[in-house]
C-alpha cells in the first residue's frame, strides 16, 4: 500500500505531464530504466537526479525497507523540528477543538460548517476532493494562513491502513483581533461602563496580569499566585469570564483552566478611544448616530429594510450585523424559529440562516452547543 501511495502520483502526472497512458506499475517496480525516464519526463530535467531515483527505485522494490527509511526520516523530524512546535501550539490548538466541538451542528453542510469556523468560503477543489469520503474530520491549524487544505485516505485500524476512506480538512479561525480592529460601530455607554467597572478592581488586573504572562492558568493556579480563598477568586473569575475577558474550558473533575479573550478586550479599548475622539457641536451620541445612519443607508430600502448580504467590505459587514443584532432584546431568549422570522421581518434577504451565522460568527449573538437557544452577547 506504501508503495502504491509512491507510484500512482506518479503514473498520474505522467499522465498530465505528457498526455500519453502511464507505464504499467510493475514495469515502474521491475524496471529501473522505466522508472528513470518516467520520473525524468514528469518533474523535468531540472529537478530529476538520476542517482538518488536510483536510490528510491531501489527502496520500492524492498516496501519493507522504505517503511523503515520514511519512519526514519519522519522520527528525525519530529524530534529536531516538529517537537518544539507542537509543545508551542498545542494548548491553543486544544482550545479551538473544543470551542468548534461546541459550535458543531450535525444538521449544517460542510460549507455551512467551514463558512461559520472561519468566514470563508469552502474552496471547490476541496469540495470536489472530499467528495465520497465516508468520514470528514476537520482540524484546526496553525499553519494554515487562511488556506483550506485537505488530506484524504483510507482509516488507520491497529497498527495499518485500511477500513473507510476519511478526508481531513485542515484550516485556521479568522483572528479575533482583526474582527476587533474592523468593528466600526458604537459599543452604547452603558456597556462601556460595565465593562470599565469589570475592569477597576485591583484583583481582576492581577488576574489579567498574570495570563498576560502565562498563556493558560487553572483556577488552582491564579488562587495559589494571588494568595487569596477560592470563593474570592470564583467570585473574580466569573465576573471576568461573564463580560468575555476570559475564556473558560473545564478540564479533569471540577478543575477549571483560563485564558484570555484578546477580542473582547480590544472591544473595550475600541470603543474608549472611540469616545475619546468624538466631539464637534453635535451630542456624542448624536454625532455617532448621524455618521451610523448614513453608512447604513446604503444597504435598506425605503421601507428600512436590509437589500445586501454579504457586502464586499468586512467594515461594511459588520456595520450590517451590528444593525439587525440592534431588533434583539438584551436579556432576551430567541428560539432559531424566533432568530429567523425577526431578520425576515426586517431584510429582504431570503436566507435567515447566513445572516444567523454572522450574528453568531462575529460575536454579536451566542448560542447553545445545539442552536436551540440564541441570545445577545454583552447582556
Amino acid at each position: 500500500m506504501l508503495r502504491k501511495r509512491v507510484l500512482e502520483p506518479l503514473r498520474r502526472r505522467f499522465s498530465h505531464r505528457t498526455a500519453a497512458s502511464p507505464p504499467h506499475t510493475k514495469y515502474l517496480i521491475t524496471d529501473v530504466d522505466t522508472y528513470l525516464d518516467s520520473v525524468r519526463k514528469t518533474y523535468g530535467e531540472d529537478t530529476f537526479e538520476p542517482e538518488l531515483q536510483r536510490q528510491a527505485h531501489q527502496l520500492l522494490q524492498n516496501p519493507q525497507e522504505l517503511q523503515r527509511t520514511i519512519l526514519t526520516h519522519l522520527e528525525m523530524v519530529w524530534q529536531t523540528t516538529f517537537a518544539h512546535e507542537w509543545k508551542l501550539v498545542q494548548n491553543m490548538l486544544c482550545w479551538q477543538s473544543e470551542m468548534f466541538t461546541n459550535s458543531l451542528r450535525q444538521e449544517d453542510t460542510l460549507e455551512e460548517t467551514i463558512y461559520e469556523f472561519t468566514g470563508r468560503q469552502l474552496p471547490t477543489e476541496i469540495s470536489l476532493a472530499v467528495a465520497g469520503a465516508e468520514e470528514i474530520i476537520l482540524i484546526p491549524s496553525r499553519h494554515t494562513g487562511r488556506r483550506i487544505t485537505v488530506w484524504r485516505g483510507a482509516e488507520w485500524i491497529e497498527g495499518e491502513w485500511g477500513g473507510k476512506e476519511v478526508a481531513r480538512i485542515f484550516f485556521s479561525e479568522p483572528p479575533n483581533y482583526d474582527v476587533a480592529q474592523q468593528r466600526s460601530t458604537i459599543m452604547t455607554r452603558a456597556e462601556i461602563q460595565a465593562r470599565l467597572a469589570t475592569l477597576a478592581d485591583e484583583t481582576r488586573l492581577s488576574i489579567i496580569e498574570l495570563l498576560t504572562q502565562r498563556s493558560e492558568l487553572q483556577a488552582q493556579e491564579i488562587i495559589a499566585a494571588l494568595d487569596l480563598s477560592q470563593s474570592s477568586i470564583s467570585r473574580h473569575l466569573k465576573q471576568l469570564v461573564g463580560m468575555k475577558y476570559l475564556y473558560e474550558r473545564r478540564g479533569e473533575g471540577a478543575n477549571k483552566t483560563y485564558r484570555l479573550s484578546s477580542y473582547y478586550l480590544a472591544r473595550t479599548a475600541q470603543a474608549v478611544q472611540q469616545l475619546s475622539e468624538e466631539g464637534g457641536t453635535q451630542q456624542p451620541d448624536q454625532q455617532s448616530e448621524a455618521a451610523y445612519s448614513q453608512a447604513l443607508r446604503r444597504f435598506i430600502d425605503r421601507s428600512g429594510r436590509l437589500t445586501t448580504w454579504p457586502p464586499a467590505r468586512q467594515g461594511d459587514k459588520l456595520l450590517i450585523l451590528e444593525h439587525l443584532a440592534s431588533f434583539f432584546e438584551k436579556g432576551c431568549m430567541y428560539s432559531e424559529k424566533e432568530v429567523n422570522a425577526l431578520l425576515l421581518q426586517h431584510t429582504t434577504i431570503k436566507d435567515p440562516a447566513a445572516l444567523r451565522r454572522g450574528l453568531y460568527e462575529y460575536r454579536f449573538m451566542n448560542r447553545k452547543p445545539d442552536g436551540s437557544q440564541y441570545w445577545l452577547i454583552g447582556d
